[in-house]
């Protein structure tokens, strides 16, 4: 049976695990992006942590390849 109030519960716990991840890489030197704009963790999840969200993550490496930048950008169809 379809429960629309257990989905919704198990994204916020999914937004919430994203957040604390991002703040936990941001306070490791990690620099988080949306759209190209330097952003903070709860900026990144509430436009890019969605149901069917149109966001891509793109891990931007340094020379040690360890990550330095996220960038969360928008797809879109052509």
């Amino acid at each position: 049976m379809y429960d629309e109030k257990l989905e919704v519960e198990d994204m916020e716990t999914v937004r919430e695990h994203m957040r604390a991840r991002l703040e936990q890489m941001r306070r490791s030197g990690v620099a988080l992006f949306v759209d190209g704009q330097e952003a903070l963790p709860d900026e990144v999840v509430s436009k890019a942590v969605q149901e069917n969200s149109p966001y891509m993550a793109d891990y931007v490496l340094d020379a040690a390849g360890i990550i330095e930048q996220i960038r969360f950008d928008r797809v879109t169809r052509r």
